[in-house]
């Protein structure tokens, strides 16, 4: 009595099953089930298919914000390092040509400029997968290359997502940030800390990093403090470069 009675050839559940795996599911679990999303990413990485979504994104938002940046750069009064390597007027010819050139082709604008955070993506990926073996991790660069992929999707998808009708409702580009940086006062916009906190401190960036060391940690099979230090510490200097380029240049 209280048992269940199992016929003669009844199949029992396969506990060990790997639960389905397909596009709209993997980006469920990106938000809510990362470490299932992980698991997944270990078997097939499919890091392409977060790509092409990366391109997609990114190419469409920078061609719609791109009048924005060079009216932006028109307003601007502050001088900067490039203003004695190259003067403002060819800087924003050369603007001019390129919002033109994708005007006549929009497919071919989409394509390059979301080429260009695709290729981020890749030699994140490949550095990553280099720091995270070093540590001893014991997966592939494929498998690397998955797992910045599918987490990159939050900063360069989600973040994307979010910003794009605040700056086109704003009308304002340098101002637009998902970190503390956005309570600053408009005069503070491009100022040393301001640049910091948005490169530094912008959530959905956070967000993706702590996705990346979890994957490093189940399908590299890696310590928390090892898998951490192994993806910070690479973000955390390239960031000061990218920082320190917006300071000088001022863009």
């Amino acid at each position: 009595m209280g048992l269940m009675h199992v016929s003669p050839g009844a199949q029992e559940p396969d506990l060990n099953k790997p639960s389905p795996d397909f596009l709209p599911l993997r980006l469920w679990d990106l938000f809510l089930h990362p470490t299932r999303l992980m698991d997944h990413v270990g078997r097939w990485p499919k890091w392409w298919h977060a790509g092409l979504l990366i391109l997609l994104i990114n190419g469409l938002a920078t061609t719609w914000v791109g009048p924005i940046v060079l009216e932006e750069y028109r307003s601007s009064s502050a001088s900067s390092a490039l203003d004695s390597l190259v003067s403002r007027e060819q800087v924003e010819a050369s603007l001019e040509k390129a919002m033109d050139s994708g005007e006549r082709n929009k497919i071919g604008s989409i394509l390059s400029t979301g080429l260009n955070s695709w290729a981020v993506t890749i030699i994140f990926g490949l550095v990553l997968g280099f720091f995270v073996k070093m540590a001893g991790g014991k997966g592939s660069f494929p498998q690397a290359l998955g797992i910045v992929h599918w987490a990159a999707l939050i900063p360069y998808g989600l973040g994307t997502l979010i910003k794009l009708p605040l700056v086109l409702y704003t009308g304002e580009y340098a101002s637009i940030t998902l970190s503390p940086a956005a309570f600053f006062p408009a005069e503070a916009v491009g100022s040393f800390f301001f640049v910091m906190l948005a490169n530094f401190a912008e959530v959905t960036i956070w967000w993706g990093l702590l996705v990346v060391v979890l994957g490093f940690q189940r399908v590299f099979d890696l310590e928390r403090g090892p898998a951490f230090l192994s993806v910070i510490l690479p973000w955390a200097l390239a960031t000061g470069v990218m920082a320190g380029f917006r300071l000088v240049f001022g863009f």
